[in-house]
């Protein structure tokens, strides 16, 4: 595999839309403790504790390991998953856990999540107080508090399956939950549906079953249930699948790794674009998906229909740093995972500028300083920025958490923004930043591109609880290029 290649494609989203999200989905959407009649009592739910082992194509690649804990007026639900993830040859090993206390009908009280990926952590600790949830995320060795105001009363994805049981079961019921999501940070709505109940041999008798379907943030999962709330099976899209087993037989991973590479399974083929990352001009069909929910008709793109138009842009003009608009003073703001008002950012920031006050200049400087910077490796972590400046190391959502900081440190409105980009034989699903420089700019720190090239097609705009709508396109989206230039 070329260089070139190698970095390109470490670059796609989809490790968190679809491998984080659907691993992490794993540990939130979990198979335990269900939708089973007998699994309920008068007492509640009953305690569980099951182990699963995760199949890609066969191969084990994983396990998962779910509990649920009476204790007085709240049940302690903890899940843990550990998972292999082939990308571009390389092995990535991601451990995740969370541990949720909530109410009898399973509404959220408090929870304790960790993921751990190569050198990367990230805990988020999390307590509901009424319309709120005050949140202490700690990331590249620095604590920071945020609150996030709730419209409804939360569930964790871990406390969705209980929260059905109790309100009973029957083929054709839905139920919709409204979920906080402690990766994105963020509020989603989960849909269940009973699709079914079934008789299926097992062994040499047969269980009654209940067939439930899955969907949080644009992917979807189907269960087979016993009577007693058992998982028997559970299938994810890309071809994973999760089997009920004892504790022994779900820890022992196959040492052959996993058979196959995820990136290269999610790109979009299309017709060939020569010399693409001078292409100015693009005009492409978007089939397969419905469309109406993307940001696909504003600033530098045009939409009709199926059809989009991009034209690579220039800046229109340069203000004397910072930035004092009102209108953008949101997109100047720290987060979460954007810290821009982080010591280390800002210290970083001026030593990039050198005292650079031209916003263009100095949005060139730290596009390059942070292509330059930033060792291009696929990464399975939350993309915080300053846990990116402590490592130096990324696939482009780090790139683009950085580069957000990093502007915004300065004082130019900066936004991240997701989608695909052509490389070599078709689309990979990819994140870069938008800056405001007399319009919103695409820039990509990624491939040290100012400004990005056409074929950079964006579906959504903001962090990943913006993004998370781009999982609805893997596997599904076709793309028929119409002209170019």
């Amino acid at each position: 595999m070329s260089l070139r290649k190698r970095i390109l494609s470490a670059i796609i989203l989809l490790f968190w839309f679809a491998m984080l999200g659907m691993l992490v989905e794993r540990t939130y959407l979990r198979p335990t403790s269900v939708v089973a009649l007998d699994a309920a009592t008068s007492e509640g739910v009953r305690p569980t504790d099951e182990w699963f082992g995760i199949y890609q194509k066969g191969r084990k690649i994983g396990f998962a390991h779910t509990q649920i804990r009476p204790e007085e007026e709240t049940y302690r639900l903890t899940e843990e998953s550990e998972l292999d993830i082939l990308a571009l040859g390389s092995v990535q090993h991601v451990k995740t856990v969370i541990t949720s206390f909530t109410t009898k009908n399973f509404l959220l009280k408090y929870f304790d999540f960790l993921m751990q990926s190569g050198a990367t952590t990230m805990t988020v600790k999390g307590a509901v107080l009424g319309r709120k949830i005050v949140l202490d995320i700690t990331t590249g060795g620095s604590k920071r508090t945020e609150t996030v105001v709730l419209k409804d009363p939360p569930y964790l994805s871990p406390n969705i399956k209980p929260a059905v049981l109790l309100a009973g079961l029957e083929a054709g019921k839905r139920y919709r939950f409204p979920v906080f999501n402690p990766a994105t940070m963020g509020m989603e709505e989960a849909d269940i549906s009973v699709e079914s109940k079934e008789t299926i041999k097992i062994g040499g008798g047969q269980q009654t079953v209940y067939k439930l379907r899955e969907a949080f943030q644009g992917m979807e999962t189907t269960s087979w249930i016993n009577q007693d709330g058992e998982t028997l099976k559970e299938e994810s899209a890309l071809g994973y699948v999760l089997l009920k087993e004892n504790m022994s037989q779900a820890r022992n991973i196959d040492q052959r790794g996993p058979v196959v590479d995820v990136i290269e399974m999610t790109m979009i083929p299309s017709d060939p674009v020569k010399d693409s990352v001078n292409v100015r001009f693009l005009r492409a069909r978007l089939k397969g998906v419905a469309l109406e929910s993307f940001q696909l008709d504003k600033d530098r793109q045009q939409q009709s229909g199926e059809v989009v138009q991009i034209s690579a842009e220039s800046p229109s003009s340069s203000y004397r740093l910072p930035c004092d608009r009102s209108d953008l003073r949101g997109y100047l703001r720290a987060t979460a995972l954007i810290q821009s008002d982080d010591r280390k950012i800002i210290d970083r920031t001026d030593k990039i500028l050198a005292g650079e006050k031209d916003a263009v200049q100095a949005a060139k400087k730290i596009n390059s300083w942070v292509y330059n910077s930033v060792v291009k490796k696929p990464v399975v972590s939350i993309p915080s920025a300053i846990e990116v400046l402590s490592h130096l190391e990324g696939d482009c959502n780090e790139h683009t958490a950085l580069f957000t900081a990093l502007a915004r440190a300065a004082g130019i409105p900066a936004r991240p923004v997701a989608g695909i980009v052509y490389m070599d034989n078709g689309f990979y699903y990819h994140a870069w930043p938008e800056i405001w420089l007399g319009t919103w700019i695409a820039v990509d720190p990624t491939l040290n591109q100012f400004p990005a090239d056409a074929t950079h097609i964006r579906f959504a705009t903001g962090e990943l609880d913006s993004q998370a709508g781009i999982a609805k396109l893997i596997g599904k989206l076709r793309i028929e290029i119409l002209e170019y230039r």
